[in-house]
């Protein structure tokens, strides 16, 4: 027996020091929020099923707080960190909020133009009716350049009108009560199953505009540097989980992200670990000053403001400097 003690005081402090949270006996409380279970915050939950918050000394409130409110919740005090996509938080930001960028998983947008099968070009289009689901949603937001890409002018060229159910939205196309219109995963899924057409899909490379980023406020990430780092380790190792553990990953979808159909899960899982999110989720500029320039679209205040203003890659800088990134995925 005394042997066994003279054990525990050797060693009990070496443990302690190699623990990922060595410093602190007690978890830090944290708060992290995200705007829908949608799959575009994936890696978040993966992150938490796997216990990793925990690992790096979190006790995790997961706050689940509907589209844009989330960003007045996390404004007003009540969120340490977010998980959104990036015109939300930049069309905040550029009014004043003090959000910033510290990371980003999905870089594009994980939409799609889809119409009904009778339009067999961008061309076509015109003189036609799209349906988005409501104006000023990122729908409304994202068409409109893309039409314009074409040549064709939006409420000119084309119509645009609200449905504000995507399911409606389907289901108004598959009647040709429109003609198409702009629409989210897995919606798209069950309107591919309904023959519509995919014209434009927003995922495809350089239409760079983030659906999922890392938000905190500057004063936050000033004042606690540490949690914002331990953090991102957290969220680091959870995405390569989330690679690599297939169940975990099907098993963390079902709890927060609203699908409890099997080959739904299992559709989801194989779709967005092979092609969309980034098994490192560094800021992507472009991403940022895209999503600038559309919001620029309706409001003057985003007009000639740089991506830099919005976005902290130190945090990122520091986890591959240091070798942990590497360390996690070799």
């Amino acid at each position: 027996m005394k042997r066994f003690v003279l054990f525990l005081i050797i060693n009990f402090p070496l443990s302690i020091f190699h623990s990922p949270f060595a410093h602190s006996a007690t978890p830090t409380k944290l708060r992290v929020g995200y705007p829908s279970p949608s799959a575009a915050f994936f890696q978040l939950f993966a992150t938490k099923e796997a216990g990793l918050l925990e690992k790096y000394g979190f006790d995790t409130e997961m706050v689940y707080v509907q589209g844009v409110q989330l960003i007045q919740v996390h404004v007003s005090g009540q969120l340490d960190l977010s998980t959104i996509s990036s015109v939300v938080y930049l069309q905040a930001a550029v009014e004043g909020a003090d959000l910033i960028q510290v990371a980003g998983s999905i870089d594009n947008q994980i939409m799609k133009l889809m119409v009904h099968p009778s339009i067999a070009k961008p061309q076509d289009l015109k003189g036609k009716t799209l349906a988005v689901t409501r104006f000023g949603s990122l729908t409304d937001l994202i068409v409109r350049p893309a039409l314009k890409n074409w040549g064709l002018e939006p409420q000119k060229d084309v119509k645009l009108i609200q449905i504000g159910r995507m399911p409606d939205m389907v289901a108004a196309i598959s009647q040709k009560a429109v003609d198409g219109g702009v629409i989210s995963f897995p919606t798209s899924v069950q309107a591919e199953k309904l023959q519509l057409k995919t014209l434009l899909d927003f995922a495809e490379p350089g239409h760079d505009l983030p659906a999922s980023t890392v938000v905190v406020s500057r004063r936050y990430a000033k004042a606690n540097h540490d949690i914002v780092l331990r953090f991102l380790k957290a969220y680091i190792e959870g995405t390569r989980r989330l690679f690599t553990d297939r169940e975990l990953g099907i098993r963390a979808l079902r709890r927060y992200g609203g699908i409890s159909d099997r080959d739904m899960l299992a559709t989801t899982y194989d779709l967005f670990t092979t092609r969309y999110i980034k098994k490192i989720p560094k800021i992507n500029p472009k991403g940022v000053e895209n999503s600038l320039n559309l919001i620029a679209e309706n409001n003057p205040k985003a007009k000639g403001r740089k991506a830099e203003e919005f976005m902290d890659t130190s945090f990122m800088d520091e986890l591959e400097s240091s070798g942990f990134i590497k360390s996690i995925w070799p």
